[in-house]
């Protein structure tokens, strides 16, 4: 850990509070710290801001009722938050967030009442679905208030270290790199650590989630857990690994290949999953984004010591293919992908199929030569989803008859699929300020913290929360950071 060893450092930056990250966390950090009267710079490591909020759909589901929040936000936690402040704060601070940004000219619309991802645990009426339209349209209004501000912004300047005082203990500024070299920068006042999640580092994910699995992002490749290093330099607690927002399938090669996830969206129709024995393991027509229960994809087989539903691939016959594309999400500016242009696709897959990343065979045991399955398991499993298709019949993993179709129409195709993530929620616990803690769950001195980067929830997810925490805690850290005494 770098340390402030020199009594007069010579500083390349100073300012009273830093802001390490410019998404939508950032943003309202850096806005309301400028508010609060503090000088602000803020360090991003990509060459543009957004983060996750500028590739989020802009759903924010909020309470109504303080009350009835505080009871649904603790049901949520299932444990993994025992700090009745923190709970108090953030059932408060989600409430008041159609007020708050208000005040700031960005108006949320409601568009219906009513509407909890948990409908049967205490408090959950109180949820609300508020809209701020996609999240790109909402991060440029945050942009558009910090660039008002005149606020100091480092593009591609990574945050490396946080310094501190090895007499006092207390936060001093930061160690960043610019174009291969280190900069000193000074924060008079705090640092606000809003630098995301580990979306995109496979190595941390194996750490906390499923080691010899990949992930893949599919919002900003940026998020590679930066932040997890820092805090823990400082001795902070870290909770919520055990908490990871699920997207779905994405198709592997064109994700590999760009390297966030080009999302599988379809959901009915004459196709399939199977694993690499040709067998179908899971009902594909349900929602897997940010679902709780313990998913096949990932079952891992003690006895053989592997993952046998890995490789999965969708199997399709010809009518599938010319219903429209496989990718979902193309033009939606939703998705990393789609926000910064890089998810082209052919309407009806054509392109694809001859770019090599879809197979296409005339018969259902020639695919399976071709995508490395066992033709007699594959040929026995399509047979029996065909029977159970032409029959009505839910078939044993509880896709029902209104979402099968037939594979029977030739030429059959295949395309190996892969997982992918919306985001993680690991990351240094904080209090009902943003302050970040240590080990004794005191607060790290002028260390504040928001966004998905060690988020409140440790568990259960309320669809939509993501966004409105880092805004609202966003601005809590702003808030408390202007409020420290410069030193």
């Amino acid at each position: 850990m770098e340390l402030l060893r020199e009594e007069n450092r010579e500083w390349d930056y100073e300012t009273d509070v830093l802001v390490l990250g410019y998404g939508g966390a950032g943003a309202c950090a850096a806005i309301a710290a400028r508010d609060g009267g503090a000088e602000v710079i803020i360090l991003e490591k990509a060459p543009f801001g957004g983060g996750n909020t500028a590739c989020s759909v802009g759903n924010m589901f909020l309470p109504d009722n303080v009350a009835e929040a505080i009871a649904y936000y603790r049901a949520l936690s299932f444990g993994t938050v025992s700090d009745q402040e923190l709970i108090r704060t953030m059932a408060e601070a989600m409430a008041a967030l159609p007020e708050r940004l208000k005040e700031w000219g960005i108006d949320l619309k409601l568009r219906k009442k009513n509407t909890p991802t948990f409908p049967t645990i205490p408090g959950a009426r109180c949820i609300d679905h508020w809209s701020a339209g996609l999240g790109e349209s909402l991060f440029k209004s945050l942009s558009d208030l910090v660039r008002q501000r005149n606020l100091g912004i480092l593009f591609e300047t990574p945050a490396k270290t946080i310094l501190k005082d090895p007499k006092t203990g207390l936060t001093r500024g930061v160690l960043a790199e610019q174009a291969g070299k280190s900069l000193f920068l000074k924060a008079r006042r705090a640092v606000v650590l809003a630098t995301g999640g580990y979306e995109n580092n496979f190595e941390r994910q194996g750490y906390f989630h499923f080691p010899g699995l990949k992930l893949y992002p599919f919002g900003t490749p940026y998020n590679t857990g930066d932040g997890l290093k820092m805090a823990s330099e400082l001795g902070a607690d870290q909770w919520h690994f055990a908490s990871t927002e699920w997207l779905g399938p994405a198709l592997k090669e064109p994700t590999e290949k760009i390297g966030v996830a080009i999302a599988f969206r379809r959901s009915s129709g004459s196709f399939l999953f199977v694993n690499r024995s040709g067998k179908n393991f899971i009902n594909e027509s349900m929602n897997f984004t940010h679902r709780k229960e313990a998913l096949a994809f990932t079952r891992f087989d003690h006895e053989r010591a592997e993952y046998p539903n890995i490789p999965f691939y969708a199997v399709f016959d010809d009518q599938f293919r010319k219903e429209g594309p496989l990718y979902g999400l193309q033009n939606s500016k939703v998705g990393y992908a789609s926000w910064q242009n890089l998810d082209e696709w052919s309407q009806d897959n054509t392109a694809e199929i001859e770019k090599g990343w879809i197979s296409k065979a005339e018969s259902i045991r020639a695919l399976a030569g071709k995508l490395n399955l066992d033709p007699d398991g594959l040929q026995e499993t399509i047979d029996q989803y065909n029977r159970d298709s032409k029959e009505g019949r839910i078939n044993a993993f509880g896709r029902s008859p209104n979402r099968m179709a037939p594979i029977e129409e030739a030429p059959f195709y295949g395309v190996e699929l892969c997982l992918s993530i919306i985001n993680t929620q690991g990351g240094p616990r904080h209090n009902c300020r943003a302050q970040a803690l240590d080990m004794e769950g005191k607060p790290i001195p002028r260390l504040y913290k928001a966004g998905e980067l060690g988020s409140f929830f440790g568990h259960l997810y309320q669809g939509g929360s993501n966004l409105p925490e880092a805004l609202a805690f966003g601005r809590l850290a702003g808030e408390g950071a202007a409020a420290e005494i410069p030193w």
